[in-house]
């Protein structure tokens, strides 16, 4: 009797681990963490493209028409956003959107996909901390999406295209020739990815981890914090921002500092390509 018992007690812990994770949406990656580093394109990606109407959100790089502009890119509303690296453009550092987009390196979510929970991020919290607890919640992996008024907004973005084979960790000044902006009550959409690659535990997949989320990528936690810069509060943050209303696209530097916010939570289910999302 105890042994039947015991079996249904594990059938039924087995079943509540299995709903658990039924709940936790796919995570898709084009291209890898790693290419985005070595500031390469793989070969598999060259003449590949993404439709970002088939992306609920997504954090990484992108380039609009050739590799030329590649740049920090978010999708967000069925476009992808990136800041044009092409220092021959006359639209050089400027805001690029575009549907049909190329990249070596792409965190997203696929669209009809939805949040598990929201988490609310506390008055005064700089995001470094914010992106901590949320690798801390979810060592398996986490994406959010949502908006926040800034109390300090610190950002940075990319200069030049990360494509010539030099490690962007070690050759930052060659990456990031132009200045950091600052201002503060500003209104951003938020996207990006957190895990714990350096501590995960022992059950956690760190190769499939590896393939999604950037080291260091903030202050020393593993993971991205991208935003979109708004020119005023929403009138809805039930959805992505409307074109005419975003302004730049940028990363959060980690101290950059939050009024109020709001973030809908994705915890990492499965990594997977998600061939729905190219184009074929």
């Amino acid at each position: 009797m105890r042994i039947v018992l015991f079996a249904m007690a594990a059938g039924l812990v087995l079943l509540a681990i299995m709903a658990v994770r039924m709940r936790r949406p796919r995570v898709c990656v084009a291209g890898s963490a790693a290419a985005r580093a070595a500031a390469i394109v793989p070969a598999a990606m060259v003449h590949r493209f993404l439709d970002a109407r088939r992306i609920l959100f997504g954090v990484g790089e992108g380039a609009v028409g050739g590799w030329g502009n590649l740049g920090d890119a978010m999708v967000a509303g069925g476009r992808i956003w990136l800041r044009n690296t092409d220092a021959a453009s006359p639209r050089y550092y400027g805001l690029v959107h575009g549907r049909i987009f190329r990249t070596n390196f792409l965190a997203f979510v696929p669209a009809g996909a939805h949040p598990v929970t929201t988490s609310i991020i506390p008055p005064g919290e700089q995001v470094y901390r914010v992106w901590q607890q949320l690798a801390h919640r979810y060592p398996q992996g986490v994406m959010v999406e949502g908006y926040a008024k800034m109390q300090q907004l610190d950002a940075i973005a990319i200069a030049r295209p990360p494509f010539s084979g030099l490690r962007i960790a070690s050759h930052t000044a060659f990456y990031y020739t132009q200045p950091m902006t600052s201002s503060s009550g500003t209104w951003v959409y938020i996207a990006g990815v957190a895990a714990q690659l350096s501590s995960a535990p022992w059950w956690i997949n760190r190769r499939r981890l590896e393939r999604l989320v950037p080291r260091g990528q903030l202050s020393g936690v593993s993971g991205i914090a991208d935003v979109l810069q708004l020119r005023g509060r929403p009138a809805t943050t039930d959805s992505a921002p409307p074109p005419e209303t975003i302004v730049g696209i940028a990363q959060l530097v980690g101290r950059s500092t939050v009024m109020r916010g709001r973030l809908r939570v994705y915890p990492v289910g499965r990594v997977e390509n998600c061939p729905a999302a190219w184009v074929r």
